[in-house]
């Protein structure tokens, strides 16, 4: 799943608890207790990984953020307004949360181990 670098940061310092996409047939597949791999879209080599603990179904992004509160979504938000505005921003996002809804994930952290011979 790639993400900004701002939101990478956040998920991987544990300052952003939730991911919220639209709901499209593409994420309509991610199941519970899936291990996806984060990476930073400015620079693809930075990845980690990590488990869905949790799914939820909204209409919108409003209903998906109000929930938990905008600073486990999108820390950087001022307020819910702010964020909902940040989210309708990214492309196709306005419109495909009126025809898909919206997907709220919250995940942790896969530390990995490394082994030497």
């Amino acid at each position: 799943m790639k993400l900004d670098s701002i939101y990478f940061n956040y998920i991987k310092s544990g300052k952003k608890e939730y991911e919220t996409r639209i709901y499209d047939e593409k994420r309509q597949k991610i199941k519970l207790l899936e291990e996806v791999i984060f990476t930073e879209k400015e620079n693809e080599k930075n990845t980690f990984t990590a488990i869905i603990t949790e799914l939820s179904y909204f209409k919108n992004f409003k209903e998906a953020i109000e929930e938990v509160g905008v600073k486990k979504v999108l820390p950087n938000a001022k307020s819910l307004k702010e964020a909902i505005k940040i989210y309708e921003s990214f492309p196709t996002y306005k419109e495909g949360a009126k025809k898909y809804g919206v997907l709220r994930m919250k995940f942790v952290l896969v530390k990995h181990k490394k082994y030497s011979n």
